[in-house]
């Protein structure tokens, strides 16, 4: 079939796309696939702050390799040198340290331990509410929600007055989800330390890794010495695990105990051994990195071009304004073959959208221009 070039795509139609196209590429996410052409049933994605560039070659060659212990238990004993490894780069013992199935599993089963013991979450809205938030709707947990600061950001102080006595955990998104900003370090150590002296206090620091705010400090350190808190990791992100499923916990000998008492998962050997190897690859993070900066660079110079309100982001997606219902904008790009954000209420007219790879902005932003800005 004839290959059209991105203009000539937003000029026709998706009838002009051929089936032996999205045949081939049935699960194609940039127009940098040759032969691809997005369409409203193949979107490039953009909706998942996935990573678009996949693992690394060196975690792809060690997961190979890995299958050659599939028959064994407990991953091949991949387990402890993972768990050593993860321990090293963060600088605390190996005992306050776990690994499951994706942080997922931890943030369900955290979840699971707030439905058996009682009580209320406290949270940031709007917030990450899939996994933990989800999963406690449906054990019937009440939440009490503090709206975010006016520059969007997580107001601690808020949070701090927002709490009652009945509140058993207070969950904290830092980078926050779908809104990229981050606490400042020192004032969230000082909330940390002080509300864990009341309840379990979560911090799910799924981005981790693309912070670039100079204020951010992970609260990892501070497990080891208060035992009521709890932090978690993802190999998702960054590592691009998203499909393949390794994330982290770090908390007191007790708080990890408590939550594997409750687990029920598996992990899988070819996964950590993978893993292993993804997280001695700097220099593929520090490509990853890269590429999603000159990604965001093109979406905040489209909205500086507009005078659009947006995020400075510390992830790999940003938050923007739209001026109108977020659905709106979600299905008229969607007809381009471009999946970003779905609504985060209360926030119903900004809209997050992940990063891809420039090439793909790029083609975003010809298609927003064309269909809000021409």
């Amino acid at each position: 079939m004839t290959k059209l070039t991105r203009r000539e795509w937003l000029i026709g139609s998706t009838a002009l796309v051929g089936s032996a196209a999205l045949a081939a590429n049935a699960h194609a996410q940039s127009i940098t696939i040759d032969g691809y052409l997005p369409t409203p049933e193949n979107p490039i994605r953009m909706s998942s702050n996935e990573n678009p560039y996949g693992i690394s070659k060196k975690a792809s060659i060690a997961m190979h390799n890995a299958h050659k212990h599939g028959h064994l238990y407990g991953g091949g004993g991949a387990q402890k040198p993972l768990i050593d490894l993860i321990s090293k780069m963060e600088n605390v013992p190996s005992k306050n340290v776990m690994v499951a199935g994706g942080s997922g599993e931890i943030l369900k089963t955290i979840a699971l331990m707030v439905a058996m013991e009682g009580g209320k979450i406290l949270a940031p809205n709007p917030t990450y509410d899939d996994t933990f938030m989800d999963y406690s709707n449906q054990r019937g947990i009440e939440k009490i929600w503090v709206s975010v600061a006016e520059d969007l950001s997580i107001d601690l102080d808020a949070m701090r007055a927002a709490y009652t006595d009945d509140v058993k955990i207070i969950y904290l998104c830092n980078p926050n989800n779908p809104i990229p900003t981050v606490m400042h370090g020192e004032k969230l150590k000082e909330f940390c330390k002080e509300m864990s002296q009341k309840c379990y206090v979560f911090i799910d620091e799924a981005y981790y890794e693309y912070v670039i705010d100079p204020n951010y400090q992970t609260m990892v350190p501070l497990v080891t010495e208060y035992p009521n808190i709890v932090v978690t990791r993802t190999a998702s992100k960054i590592h691009a695990f998203a499909g393949i499923r390794i994330g982290f916990g770090f908390g007191s000998v007790e708080m990890l105990a408590k939550i594997k008492s409750l687990m029920t998962g598996s992990i899988n050997g070819p996964a950590m051994w993978g893993a292993i190897e993804s997280y001695k690859d700097t220099q593929y993070q520090k490509f990853v990195l890269r590429k999603n900066a000159e990604a965001l660079q093109i979406l905040y110079d489209l909205f500086d071009k507009h005078g659009m309100r947006h995020i400075k982001s510390n992830a790999n997606f940003t938050f923007f304004e739209t001026g109108m219902n977020s659905r709106e904008v979600y299905n008229r790009v969607r007809k381009h073959g471009i999946a970003i954000g779905r609504p985060f209420p209360p926030k119903l007219d900004w809209m997050r959208i992940s990063t891809a790879r420039p090439e793909d902005m790029r083609f975003f932003v010809e298609v927003y221009e064309k269909e809000f800005f021409s």
